[in-house]
């Protein structure tokens, strides 16, 4: 049709067009199908991922979210370099190289025949404690500590238990990580006592980094999203709706949230655009 990017390109040498496919535009893969629980799977995503034996994709569509990002960083990039040299630019998104460069960590920890991150479901593979842990009334909180600093704290000001410093298999969070399954008992029996709001606070006051295992309902409700005022009111064909607004907007500008058009409400100005009556 004439609209490919090198003819474009000899009468408008600014044009900047970007291209997004599953494996990029060259090499054997070129033509194979891709969707995005495939690409996770490609990228190796899926090997670590999950818990032993079973593993799980995200819950949301990863490797099209990270071909989108990488198309819009690549973008701006380019129009940056054209605002310095007058050029534009073909860009070549796949979602393959995408999610090999999210899968970074993981990728280089294996370099040169090493071994993976083992699968360990919602715990760090390599830092422990640090993950999920259940509570009293069903409850479950998640916890990450870094550093030996935080082990003691923890120990003496949450488990009330000081005396774990000593226990050479706790020693260091490698051998804390061998040693998971043992020290997960421990943790929870204390935690069994508690409700979830109440070890949540108690690591908050200690600076233990903690967080709350919420669901989509608790996400909606989540008092840090109404605190800072992230929520609008949007108009819709079927009034109006709640949406959020677009993270990370400069405080300085108006977040923009326009109705939600009709199903061909703006047809007739579409078309009067590219003149064509109908």
């Amino acid at each position: 049709m004439g609209l490919g990017y090198e003819t474009l390109k000899q009468q408008h040498p600014q044009l900047i067009v970007c291209d997004i496919s599953g494996y990029g535009s060259t090499g054997p893969y070129r033509d194979k199908k891709a969707y995005d629980l495939l690409i996770q799977s490609e990228a190796g995503f899926l090997s670590v991922t999950g818990s032993p034996g079973q593993p799980a994709k995200s819950g949301i569509s990863i490797a099209d979210i990270a071909a989108g990002t990488t198309a819009f960083n690549n973008i701006l990039a380019a129009i940056i370099q054209r605002g310095k040299t007058g050029k534009g630019s073909r860009l070549d998104v796949s979602m393959l190289e995408s999610m090999a460069e999210w899968m970074s960590f993981p990728m280089y920890y294996a370099s040169d025949g090493a071994s993976p991150p083992p699968m360990s479901g919602a715990e760090h593979a390599s830092i422990y404690p640090y993950g999920p842990f259940d509570t009293g009334g069903g409850g479950k909180v998640m916890l990450g500590m870094q550093n030996e600093r935080e082990w003691g704290i923890f120990c003496k000001d949450i488990l009330n238990k000081p005396g774990l410093t000593e226990d050479g298999r706790f020693a260091n969070t490698s051998l804390r990580s061998k040693h998971r399954k043992e020290l997960r008992e421990i943790i929870e029996d204390v935690f069994s006592s508690m409700e979830a709001d109440a070890v949540l606070e108690k690591l908050q006051h200690a600076g233990i980094a903690n967080a709350k295992l919420n669901d989509m309902a608790g996400l909606w409700a989540h008092p840090q999203l109404k605190a800072r005022d992230r929520w609008a009111q949007v108009q819709s064909p079927k009034g109006l709706i709640p949406a959020l607004k677009p993270a990370g907007a400069a405080e300085t500008s108006d977040v923009r949230m326009d109705p939600i058009p009709a199903v061909g409400e703006h047809n007739k100005a579409i078309f009067k655009e590219f003149d064509i009556s109908r």
